[in-house]
């Protein structure tokens, strides 16, 4: 398969990223503005549960990328989304649990992204280089941060979130 093949696939999942990290900052917003019961609120709920049929589909073109060190996104990512989900039922029926599950299942994130993030750098172009350090980046600072948001501290997320987002637009707009 060849790097174009390869970046079709990946810069589709990118473009859904970006979608999803809008959406996580409406969540994040909410939750900075009206405290941690917004996550409870009927709009939170909805839009977390898009994000997670969003995490299937940007999964879907980033498996089907054939990314470096593959094996960490088909078993991270489907294993994320499988706890994600379970949250997200639990929070639905307004169990705070569900919240605790969300969070763990991000920390598989990362986890997932380093055979996106490994993938990336081999592609040739100082530019790309630097966007995918601050895609990546963001997205670790991001996964440490909602922990902290469990203690009313969405902040942390925020910033990773914003600092993914900028990374994925340039990978998208640039390559």
């Amino acid at each position: 398969m060849s790097n174009v093949d390869i970046w079709g696939y990946v810069k589709l999942g990118n473009v859904v990223s970006v979608a999803a990290a809008v959406l996580i900052l409406v969540v994040l917003f909410g939750v900075a503005l009206m405290g941690l019961q917004a996550i409870f609120a009927q709009w939170a709920l909805a839009i977390m549960w898009v994000l997670w049929l969003m995490g299937i589909v940007a999964y879907v073109f980033y498996a089907s990328a054939r990314l470096r060190v593959r094996t960490l996104m088909v078993y991270a990512a489907p294993a994320a989304l499988a706890i994600t989900l379970i949250g997200l039922v639990l929070l639905t029926i307004h169990s705070f649990l569900g919240a605790d599950l969300i969070v763990l299942g991000y920390f598989l994130e990362p986890i997932a992204g380093v055979s996106l993030y490994l993938t990336l750098l081999g592609i040739e172009g100082r530019l790309i280089k630097a966007a995918t350090h601050v895609f990546f980046w963001g997205a670790v600072v991001f996964t440490v941060g909602l922990p902290i948001i469990l203690v009313k501290d969405p902040y942390i997320s925020i910033m990773g979130d914003l600092i993914k987002l900028i990374g994925l637009v340039i990978l998208i707009m640039f390559k």
